[in-house]
């Protein structure tokens, strides 16, 4: 090895300390321009998480805590980088490819496959809705009529008409049977409706009902009238009815789906042409008990000179005829809970018979028992009135509170 003298090796020092490296200043541009990005980057992955949501359930959004602290953890590093190579012009190009790729890699990944959660909302919102109106709905109804008051006209045999009123307690003392229910089923607007009243009552009364007391001192030329004839009777009418009434019709609704609950301030109209089918029965008898005796100072004379009359008449009128039939029924929801409905229906038309119609009016509030029932109140009216021609005709007025239990299932 070379030996070095003093002199050089004092050179030698001098030159070192004068090329000594110096710490070149940060310039602040670089600084300024990708200092952000540390701040950018996590805070966009917190937005992310916080409002949005993936579009398809399949992709995971794996934003943890490690993640943002590995993504603030590279852009700082990416940051310091930034600022000891600032005095090179390539390094920028390399430090510029780094972030576009921890860009690439962090934030648009996941991004991309995300939709605002109000979005689909509104498309599940629209979609269950179009899947309510394209699915089946049914509806049972029962019901139970309670009428106030009963008018009735019979005619038998072209005899003269029998007018009766019944009371409600009536109505109740001679009913033997009743059914009453309504059915219908809907698939989008479209659907069937059906309806069922049977009812059969069996009533009997003294129509009629005499006594007499007389002298008989003219007819046997006596003075006296301790010689008297007296008679007595009565006259009892039992009438046995039975009527069958059958609805089908097809229905198109407008509006609303009918529905226990329903929004306030909606509606529904329901509108239906169809059939309406009756079959009906009446017996009428009449029977007519009648005495009469003969007796002195108070004691009959013979038992053979007292005589019973017994006499019993009847009539049997029954019929089967089909009536057209047109009805609707609108609902209004005056709240959640709460609905007033109004229906009618008319049949007949004078098209089976010399007279021949039929007709329902009803009007009355609901109220829901759940989201699958409800119970309602009301009043109604129902028509009868048939006559075919040959000396027979029924006409039926009732009207009076109807109790009602509607069950939905879809």
């Amino acid at each position: 090895m070379p030996q070095r003298n003093s002199h050089d090796w004092d050179q030698i020092q001098l030159h070192d300390f004068t090329h000594a490296p110096t710490v070149l200043p940060i310039s602040i541009f670089p600084v300024v321009r990708y200092l952000p990005i540390a701040f950018l980057a996590p805070l966009s992955a917190l937005c992310v998480e916080a409002v949005a949501q993936p579009q398809d359930e399949s992709l995971e959004l794996q934003t943890g805590s490690s993640d943002v602290a590995e993504l603030v953890e590279d852009n700082r590093q990416v940051n310091l980088g930034s600022a000891i190579d600032s005095a090179d012009q390539s390094d920028d190009q390399t430090l510029n490819d780094h972030i576009r790729e921890v860009r690439d890699s962090k934030t648009f990944e996941i991004m991309e496959p995300l939709v605002l959660s109000q979005s689909n909302d509104s498309t599940s919102t629209s979609e269950d809705e179009e899947n309510e109106e394209d699915s089946w709905r049914f509806y049972l109804d029962l019901y139970a009529f309670a009428p106030l008051s009963t008018d009735t006209t019979t005619q038998l045999n072209g005899n003269n008409p029998v007018d009766a009123n019944s009371s409600l307690a009536d109505v109740f003392a001679t009913t033997r049977a009743g059914l009453t229910f309504k059915a219908s089923a809907e698939y989008g607007r479209f659907g069937i409706y059906s309806g069922v009243n049977y009812g059969a009552a069996y009533q009997s009364e003294t129509v009629a009902k005499w006594k007499v007391s007389n002298p008989i001192q003219k007819r046997l030329g006596y003075s006296t009238d301790r010689v008297r004839f007296e008679g007595k009777g009565k006259a009892d009418v039992t009438i046995e009815t039975s009527q069958f009434i059958y609805d089908l019709a097809v229905r198109y609704r407008a509006g609303e789906v009918q529905k226990p609950k329903m929004e306030k301030g909606t509606g529904s109209f329901v509108g239906f042409v169809g059939a309406r089918f009756i079959d009906g029965w009446m017996t009428t008898t009449i029977d007519v008990e009648r005495e009469n005796s003969l007796s002195v100072d108070g004691e009959l004379i013979s038992g053979e000179r007292t005589k019973k009359f017994e006499r019993s008449v009847s009539g049997t009128w029954a019929n089967t005829w089909v009536q057209p039939l047109i009805g609707m029924l609108a609902t209004y929801a005056i709240s959640e809970d709460w609905q007033a409905f109004a229906y009618l229906d008319a049949g007949g038309f004078g098209l089976a018979g010399e007279r021949d119609l039929t007709g329902t009016a009803q009007a009355g509030i609901a109220y829901a028992l759940g989201n699958s029932a409800q119970a309602s109140l009301s009043y109604k009216y129902f028509g009868l009135d048939y006559a075919g021609g040959s000396g027979n005709g029924y006409t039926a007025r009732q009207s009076g509170i109807n109790f009602g239990l509607r069950w939905l299932f879809d």
